[in-house]
């Protein structure tokens, strides 16, 4: 039942979403993150663990321990290629999804990047950590990720209130138990 209400209002979001923006393709999202979830503690040592889903349908899970990892050019909500890589250096396969579920979901992406992020009070400022969900856009010609902030827990408290940003967390925390990721 769960899964059929999801995929209704997958299908509403994504008809509301279509009507306004370019429509997503496979090509545009062939072996690119996706969407991911990253949990970062601080707490006694630096330790920084998350999934993603690649544009191939492939499920994949990291770990880093010890040193931070930190990205290239520090310029909030931009990665490069080469901070996508070395941020999820010696990730594991963990499962696939379903290649034609995963672009109804990256149709997604582009209305969620308009929905407006709101943080907590103070949040960032803690040492303990937190869990961000988010959304990416490649573009190719630039090598650069745009990362769109679907959700944030723990010091990384943020909102995103757009339907669409609903949809695809939802989507995420289906993933998660799909493939068993804690």
């Amino acid at each position: 039942m769960r899964r059929m209400g999801l995929g209704m209002l997958v299908l509403l979001v994504a008809g509301c979403s279509a009507m306004e923006e370019k429509k997503i393709t496979h090509e545009d999202i062939k072996g690119a993150v996706v969407l991911e979830t990253t949990t970062v503690s601080m707490s006694w040592d630096y330790e920084m663990r998350g999934m993603y889903i690649d544009g191939d349908g492939k499920v994949w899970s990291y770990e880093q321990h010890g040193t931070p990892w930190y990205q290239e050019k520090l310029k909030q909500g931009v990665l490069t290629e080469r901070d996508m890589l070395s941020k999820h250096k010696g990730a594991t396969q963990i499962g696939t999804v379903d290649p034609k579920l995963l672009l109804d979901m990256a149709q997604m992406i582009p209305a969620a990047a308009k929905g407006p992020i709101i943080r907590a009070a103070g949040s960032g400022e803690g040492d303990s950590g937190g869990t961000l969900a988010v959304a990416y856009q490649l573009d190719r010609d630039k090598k650069t990720y745009t990362e769109i902030i679907l959700a944030g827990s723990g010091d990384k408290s943020a909102t995103n209130p757009n339907a669409s940003a609903t949809v695809l967390v939802e989507y995420l925390r289906n993933v998660q138990s799909l493939v068993g990721y804690r």
